[in-house]
């Protein structure tokens, strides 16, 4: 009795390894599809040959108008309300507390370096992430994407650059008019309130702005959506040619990309920490 209960135990141990081998294996076989993406998508922008191609170009203003230019008042008004009141609620703390040289740190290091790239994330991946991986998808079940290889094509330059590329730019610009929306949104409902003075608000957050708080908003605001639109992109590749596997693609892209961001957003602060106080 006691030996099977021990052989038991044995197999049920097995049986966990190799869940936990075949869940490794298959995130490191992500990982090296993320990353082969990645770097033939960068290899078809630095080569520049898509600047004279006006079939790529037209892609790529198509996809920025899309992604960036269609979701500037969407994101203006999520600025407004949301960075308005975060703003405010971080003004009306540091007034509580009667220090208001916190309002600049706290606001460039919550709002500037935090809030900021992951709500503009969030929304283009809202906004066109699912569109993205539905496009991709529908070009695998159609063939579109055979064909296009079939005539000599590269599809990173003609289908997966212009996303990513139009996805770094909107994500940059809208982080940017996001921050200046939630500051001026949040200054004018200090001002109103009679909290603190328009200029004397501005004044702080001046104060309390520093180079390495501006470049890490520069860099994951450009950074966040162009490894999102990379993720998707890889999963709308993976459609085959089942177009029941295009809704199974879209929320296990959605679900990813959360993961990805939360992930990317420890590993970022710790390295960039380290690399500023180097």
């Amino acid at each position: 009795m006691g030996f099977y209960l021990i052989q038991r135990w044995i197999h049920q141990q097995q049986l966990r390894a190799d869940r936990m081998g075949a869940w490794v294996l298959q995130l490191l076989h992500s990982m090296q599809r993320l990353l082969h993406v990645g770097l033939w998508t960068s290899r078809a922008f630095v080569r520049m040959r898509w600047l004279a191609r006006p079939a790529v170009m037209h892609v790529v203003i198509r996809q920025i108008y899309f992604t960036g230019v269609q979701s500037f008042f969407m994101v203006a008004l999520i600025a407004a309300l949301v960075g308005g009141l975060a703003v405010y609620n971080i003004a009306v703390f540091a007034r509580s507390v009667q220090d208001l040289s916190l309002i600049g740190s706290l606001i460039n290091s919550i709002l500037v370096q935090e809030i900021a790239p992951l709500i503009v994330t969030f929304f283009f991946l809202l906004r066109s992430g699912i569109a993205m991986i539905t496009e991709v998808g529908h070009m695998q079940v159609r063939g579109e994407v055979v064909y296009l290889h079939s005539l000599g094509i590269s599809l990173y330059e003609y289908i997966y650059m212009p996303r990513v590329l139009a996805s770094a730019l909107s994500g940059l610009i809208l982080t940017f008019i996001f921050v200046l929306v939630s500051i001026w949104m949040g200054g004018l409902m200090l001002s109103w309130m009679y909290v603190v003075n328009f200029s004397e608000f501005l004044l702080e957050v001046q104060r309390g702005t520093e180079l390495n708080e501006v470049l890490a908003m520069f860099l994951k605001g450009t950074l966040y959506p162009m490894v999102a639109c990379i993720f998707l992109i890889d999963q709308g590749r993976n459609v085959g040619h089942d177009p029941n596997q295009i809704p199974v693609r879209v929320s296990s892209g959605v679900l990813g990309v959360v993961i990805i961001l939360m992930v990317l957003t420890v590993v970022f602060d710790v390295c960039w920490s380290w690399l500023w106080n180097l």
